[in-house]
């Protein structure tokens, strides 16, 4: 790349955020199973054995919450070359490690992410687990989409305008400049965004790799998050109209009511974790991408919701983009697909749809059991998480 590279900073989450809801969601889970018995939190239930359980069990949760509100680990700012930017939108550059006798890079990657949350999992600890900089070390110029804060971005109001217009610019420009093949990498979201960007720019990108892309929003196991969607949408949608975005904070209540439970069980172990660990400080980093998440405008939500959970669109093959009919179908280029073991955000089987719906003579599929926390597949020393199938 000829261009002089300007300097980013990636400012920590605000940890005290998502606080009260934690402490509320985790009560509700370990209170459930007396209520369900019919019992009442008076004294006298605490001093018997059940009541004396779920206070212990409590207090190691409150201990983990915080131990987590206080852990010194903090991202530290990143000095990142910006290659390209657009409004709030901006393209980040990891250039490759030369290897062998050619400084040439392999390839060059582009990175997109979901709009939900940053795309800092993708180098989630920029010293010892990331994928971004484990692909770079492998010898591939690594170009990383930002969306950032979208409220500021007229162009980001929408999913139409978003995928047509500033996507389109982006991945236009950076085809223009590389002089290797060009892949597409979508996590989550970003997988239909990529989708998109296929059948919108069909001579941009060399090959395709999707990451926990969802794809058939009614499939998989009862609770997942499709249908948490869909009984949060008669009501839900109706207020972010009127308030015209939504609060990254009520995303993340429904994401956690899919298990809520889970915020018990997650700060519990992290209490018996060492603070000075390196399990510990992953921990913090993720929980930290997880609540540090932007408010997402109005028309986005209301597209997303209304095309992809209610309509089912993608797997029927009538989301269109702008008019243009998204269909993977019609992908014909190499194309990986990394489907989630377990996962009740994009469970397999909405995943796996993709794989089925592309041509088969041009994919291959992978079941990874971290895909949908990606970095966690490369460390410096990348584990064997991933099989073909």
């Amino acid at each position: 790349m000829d261009q002089s590279p300007e300097f980013s900073t990636i400012l920590p989450a605000h940890r005290q955020r998502p606080l009260m809801m934690q402490l509320a969601l985790a009560s509700g889970a370990l209170a459930q199973p007396s209520l369900i018995k019919g019992k009442n939190f008076t004294d006298d239930f605490w001093q018997k054995p059940d009541g004396q359980t779920a206070r212990a069990s409590m207090e190691k949760v409150v201990a983990g919450l915080r131990q987590y509100q206080l852990h010194p680990y903090e991202r530290k700012p990143e000095r990142t070359s910006i290659v390209w930017s657009d409004g709030e939108a901006r393209i980040s550059w990891f250039a490759g490690k030369p290897r062998g006798r050619t400084s040439k890079p392999k390839a060059s990657l582009f990175l997109i992410p979901s709009m939900i949350n940053g795309p800092e999992i993708l180098d989630i600890l920029p010293d010892d687990r990331s994928l971004i900089r484990w692909l770079a070390a492998q010898g591939y110029d690594v170009f990383m989409l930002e969306w950032g804060q979208m409220r500021n971005d007229p162009e980001l109001a929408d999913l139409d305008s978003a995928l047509s217009q500033k996507l389109a610019r982006a991945v236009t420009w950076l085809s223009e400049q590389v002089d290797t093949p060009l892949i597409g990498i979508g996590y989550c979201m970003g997988g239909l965004f990529l989708a998109a960007s296929e059948i919108l720019n069909p001579e941009a990108f060399d090959a395709l790799v999707f990451i926990a892309t969802p794809w058939d929003f009614q499939a998989g196991a009862k609770g997942n998050f499709a249908e948490a969607i869909a009984g949060w949408a008669p009501d839900g949608l109706q207020r972010v109209l009127h308030l015209n975005y939504l609060p990254n904070e009520w995303l993340q209540m429904i994401f956690a009511g899919v298990d809520p439970s889970m915020v018990a069980r997650k700060f519990s172990a992290f209490a018996d974790m060492k603070m000075d660990s390196r399990e510990a400080k992953l921990f913090v980093a993720v929980e930290d991408w997880v609540n540090g998440g932007g408010d997402l405008p109005s028309g986005v939500v209301q597209q997303t919701v209304r095309r992809w959970y209610l309509d089912n669109a993608p797997v029927a093959g009538t989301w269109n983009v702008a008019g243009t009919p998204i269909n993977a179908r019609h992908i014909r280029k190499p194309s990986l697909v990394i489907i989630p073991a377990k996962d009740k955000i994009v469970p397999p089987a909405s995943a796996r749809a993709l794989a089925r719906l592309n041509s088969p003579a041009s994919r291959t599929l992978m079941k990874c059991a971290l895909a949908t926390t990606a970095s966690r597949c490369f460390s410096r020393t990348p584990q064997a998480a991933c099989s073909a199938d």
